[in-house]
Order: structure tokens, then sequence, then C-alpha cells
């Protein structure tokens, strides 16, 4: 079409060569297919991480040595139990003043991911189980401080805020 255009133009097409094949003379006799035996060896010493849904064919294998996540930095982690100490320290005050949204909003933001980083450090160390109870703790304090916080109970919420830090600083030593 786009030499019929060209000629109808008046153009010459003795300006553009005809280029010569690319491919080579039985290149799609070199296709290989894949052999199901070799899919059966490889699914069971890899663990497969994405396959295609009609066939069930892996298309990902997990490769350790070059995982992007292997092991949880605890420094970051600490970083974070360390701002979540520090808002939980400012927990009082907005209980005194009766600003019930706001320590909602505390609990859930800025505290919002020591339950994980608590879980991930109780793993990483050298008591996992003792350490994993101490976290429950502190979890539990906190869902107490929540549930006063629902019922606008202020002594409440104090006292759970009290084992919270207390039970918190237990966790951190024992690490």
């Amino acid at each position: 079409a786009g030499i019929a255009i060209l000629t109808a133009l008046g153009v010459s097409t003795s300006l553009f060569p005809a280029e010569s094949a690319n491919a080579a003379y039985g290149d799609d006799a070199k296709m290989e297919m894949p052999n199901p035996l070799d899919q059966v060896r490889e699914r069971q010493n890899k663990q497969c991480l994405m396959e295609s849904l009609g066939t069930r064919q892996c298309l990902v294998y997990e490769d350790p040595e070059n995982k992007l996540y292997q092991n949880p930095d605890t420094k970051a982690l600490a970083e974070r139990v360390e701002k979540s100490a520090e808002a939980l320290a400012t927990i009082p005050s907005l209980i005194e003043g009766k600003q019930w949204i706001k320590v909602t909003g505390v609990l859930t933001g800025p505290m919002g991911t020591l339950s994980n980083s608590m879980d991930l450090l109780s793993k990483a160390s050298d008591n996992p189980t003792a350490n994993a109870d101490r976290a429950k703790r502190v979890k539990n304090d906190l869902y107490g401080i929540s549930g006063a916080v629902d019922r606008r109970n202020g002594g409440a919420a104090m006292e759970y805020h009290r084992l919270a830090t207390d039970h918190l600083v237990e966790f951190l030593k024992s690490l």
C-alpha cells in the first residue's frame, strides 16, 4: 500500500531498495517446546511465586539469593517503636482534656505500626516467645485505652495508659 501511494505521487520506487529478509531459512524449526517433566522437577525443587491461570505453568520461581527482603531492619523497627512511645506520651493530656477523637487518632495514626513493629522485633529477638507475650500485653493495654475512650471513661483510659507504658518499657528492656 505504501509503494502504491508513492508511485501515485510520482515518486520513483527505485529510491527505496528492497530489504533482504532478516530470518534465515529453517529458523522456525529450531523452536523448543517446553518439557513437562522439567516443569515437574522445578516445582519440586523451587517455590512457584506466580503461575498462569489456564495451564498452571509456573511463570516466576523464587530466587533465594536475590530476595528483596531478607530480615527485618531492627534499627528501623526500633525507630518506629520510639516514635510510637513518643506518641503514647501525648495521650494523658488528651484524655485530661477529654479530646477523645484525638486520642483515637494517636492510637491509629502515629501508633498504628506499633503492633507490627513489636511482632517483628519479637521474632528477631533471642527469646521470641517471651517477647511475643510482652508485646501482647502492650497490645491489650492499647485496646483497653481504645475501649475506655469509646466509653468516655477517662479514669480507665489513664490506668490502661499507665499499664501500656510500663509494659512497653518492659518489652524494650527485654530486647
